[in-house]
Formats: C-alpha cells, structure tokens, sequence
C-alpha cells in the first residue's frame, strides 16, 4: 500500500459522504485528522479536491488513486476491516436497521443513481442498494445486481386535486391533461425514458430533492408506496395503473459478489425484503 488504510479511508469517507465531521465520526477519528490525511494522500498522488453542486470530486488524473482503491477494498473484505453500504433515500431506513457493525451505513441521501455508481465503480464504498430499473447492465463487466423486490410505481396528486373528483378508474388522456411534477433531468435515466415514452414528464436540472421541488397542486408525480413521503405533503394514488415497476436490488463488484461477507448482508436484506412482502401488499420479493 501507497498510504495507509486510515488515510485513504479519511479521502474516500469524506468523497462519500460529503462532510468531515461524517468522515470523523464513521472513522472515531477528530475532523482535523481527518482534513490532515485527506491533504496527505492528495500530495501523494498530485490531485487536489473540489466541490461541484454538493459532490466532492477528484482533480486530476486518478488512475493511480484507483489501483490503490482497489487493494485497500480488496483488504477490506479479506481482513474483516468494516465495509461501505450506500442506499436511496427510501430504501437505507427500510432495510439497514438491525444490520451489522461489520458495514459503515452512508446517508441515504441521494436523489439520483449516478453519484452512488461512480462511488461503487471506484472503490469508494463497497455495496449499493440501487433502484430497480436504473441499475447496471445484466452483462456489465464489473458490477453485478442481486435483486431485492419489486413494486408498482404510481401516479400521485395533492389531496383535493381535480382528477380525484372523476372516480374510478380514469384513463392517461385524463391525467395528461394537468402538469407533470418537474423531476431532475437524468437523475433516473431509465424511469425518465419509461415516463417521456407515456408523456408523463416534465424535467428540471435544478430538482435535486423533491422535497425542495416547486408545488403546484395540480402536478402529477409519479410514487411508489415508499416514496410518497418524500414530497413533504400528504400524497393520495390515483386510480389509474402505468406499466412501471420498480424495485430495490444490491450492487456490488463483481468479485465480491460470492464473498461470505455479502452473503451475510444480502441475508439481511432479503429478510427484510420478505417483511415488506408481508407487510405491503404491493411488494413481491425477487
């Protein structure tokens, strides 16, 4: 190893999860230890750190910062150090709680699949509960995706919206016929396509949480029954189906993939995938 495994661990947590008091407190470590060996593995490889919307970003050539990656992950899973799980915004609270120590949790705070999946191609986290159907190709040479559940995704409105007062079931012409809630462009790139195909999109590159998305009552929002709380407003289903399913499903190198280490996570996840089922009727497990 180029750096120590602290050090890098200080670089990669601080990518992940975007703060050093996170990075010092998944690490039992103080901020400016955290600042100093951040600076100390950036000297070594002659990159330098920049933010750009929110994200922590490598300047400069990172090849050599991503072959140490690989052996320092590589030491992870062989020597039982803790490894790094990332989830959406929805699906960190519903499958992690009761997981191992043996994972660092990140902050199930992403509004989009792209950060994660850079995050997981590099190194910089270990695991990632990503979102069905904006995953990984089946033949994708480095990742693979062991599937979790399925469900329906919706269409929502606002309590006391129009569409409601027409009873059931109504069709697509009807709900075309009112806006569209502005979603970020590119953030779900296989769900925008499924939606643009059913004229049932409106983008925005300034959206990066719904919860900070414009509100106008009469949008229309596509939902799924673990989503809906995420608009900050009480959200009712229409009853009108779209041929949209989503999901949750794991994430992980595909040298991993058979490790006793994911296996004992991915028991955990599918138990917790079984209670959903149980619980929510919409909810099949793969």
């Amino acid at each position: 190893m180029v750096v120590s495994v602290q050090a890098l661990a200080c670089l990669d947590l601080l990518i992940w999860l975007r703060t050093g008091q996170a990075a010092a407190e998944r690490l039992a470590t103080s901020q400016p230890s955290v600042s100093r060996r951040v600076n100390q593995v950036a000297q070594v490889f002659g990159l330098e750190l920049v933010k750009s919307q929110g994200e922590w970003l490598v300047d400069g050539d990172a090849e050599l910062l991503n072959r140490e990656r690989r052996v320092h992950q590589l030491y992870r899973w062989q020597n039982d150090q803790p490894l790094r799980l990332e989830a959406q915004s929805y699906s960190g609270p519903l499958f992690c709680p009761g997981l191992s120590t043996d994972w660092i949790q990140g902050n199930f705070d992403f509004f989009e699949v792209h950060t994660p999946l850079r995050h997981l191609r590099d190194g910089v986290i270990d695991a990632w509960i990503g979102i069905f159907p904006d995953l990984p190709d089946a033949d994708d040479p480095e990742l693979v995706c062991l599937h979790l559940t399925r469900y329906p995704i919706r269409l929502v409105v606002d309590e006391g919206h129009p569409l409601l007062d027409l009873g059931a079931p109504i069709s697509l012409d009807q709900v075309r016929r009112y806006p569209c809630f502005p979603l970020a462009d590119g953030a779900f790139p296989q769900v925008q396509a499924q939606l643009e195909a059913l004229q049932l999109w409106t983008s925005t590159s300034l959206v990066e949480d719904w919860q900070l998305a414009p509100t106008d009552p009469l949008n229309v929002a596509p939902a799924t029954v673990f989503t809906m709380d995420l608009f900050g407003i009480k959200k009712v289903m229409l009853p009108v189906e779209i041929p949209i399913v989503s999901g949750d499903s794991l994430v992980v190198r595909r040298e991993f993939a058979e490790h006793p280490r994911l296996q004992a996570l991915l028991d955990h996840l599918r138990r917790k995938a079984a209670e959903l089922a149980a619980a929510v009727p919409e909810v099949t497990c793969c």
